[in-house]
């Protein structure tokens, strides 16, 4: 059986990624913290979504850190919480090398324990340059080479997007998962670009949508 790591945030597209994966592979779930404004929220979610699916396969979470705030600034958006806001375009939620970041420290961690593949869960529509096939694939070469170890990164949801993973994993407990830049415990803030993306492709899927909203914004 293969082992093998899977970059998870708790939201949408990496859980139902470490839930899939995790079907037919020995599965370590990788949560990267930097600081963030909703990380203590996404750790949560990811830890209701692997109880709930109960598969023996998926081992215990493992917890990396970086400083954000030294990369980013104590000001910047995603450290303060003062986020995008509901119709704001994807570019305004960039964070530069972010995939760097993950896939960089996965990497040393595997490459520690003889696991030589790391999966993310990025899809067709992402608009940033460090989820694209060609930084992928160069991105593992240089992994290779600067670890003098075989380590390959996959991203097999490239060719799908949202609606297409809702609509394929509806059964999954897909209201476990958090998708907001601004929570309020387990309730998405239903205010922030994120938020909208979410409600959209759930309407578009034409799937329920159980994911529990602050339902005082954009009702």
């Amino acid at each position: 059986m293969n082992e093998i790591a899977v970059l998870t945030s708790g939201g949408l597209d990496s859980s139902i990624l470490l839930a899939d994966l995790a079907r037919t592979n020995k599965t370590h779930p990788i949560y990267i913290r930097s600081g963030l404004r909703w990380e203590n929220e996404e750790i949560d979610s990811l830890h209701n979504f692997i109880d709930d699916i109960n598969n023996p396969l998926i081992s215990k979470m493992v917890t990396l850190a970086i400083d954000g705030p030294s990369l980013y600034g104590q000001k910047h958006w995603s450290i303060e919480g003062k986020v995008p806001q509901y119709d704001a375009p994807d570019e305004q939620v960039y964070l530069p090398g972010r995939n760097i970041i993950l896939i960089g420290l996965a990497a040393i961690w595997c490459s520690s324990r003889n696991i030589s593949s790391i999966f993310l869960g990025s899809l067709k529509d992402n608009p940033f340059p460090d989820a694209t096939d060609q930084f992928i694939n160069d991105y593992s070469g240089i992994l290779k080479c600067g670890l003098n170890k075989d380590i390959s990164i996959h991203a097999p949801y490239r060719g799908k997007n949202k609606i297409e993973l809702i609509r394929d994993f509806k059964y999954l407990p897909l209201n476990k998962t958090m998708t907001c830049m601004q929570p309020v415990g387990m309730i998405h803030c239903n205010a922030c670009n994120k938020c909208k993306e979410r409600r959209d492709a759930f309407t578009q899927a034409c799937v329920e949508d159980k994911t529990k909203y602050n339902y005082e914004e954009n009702s």
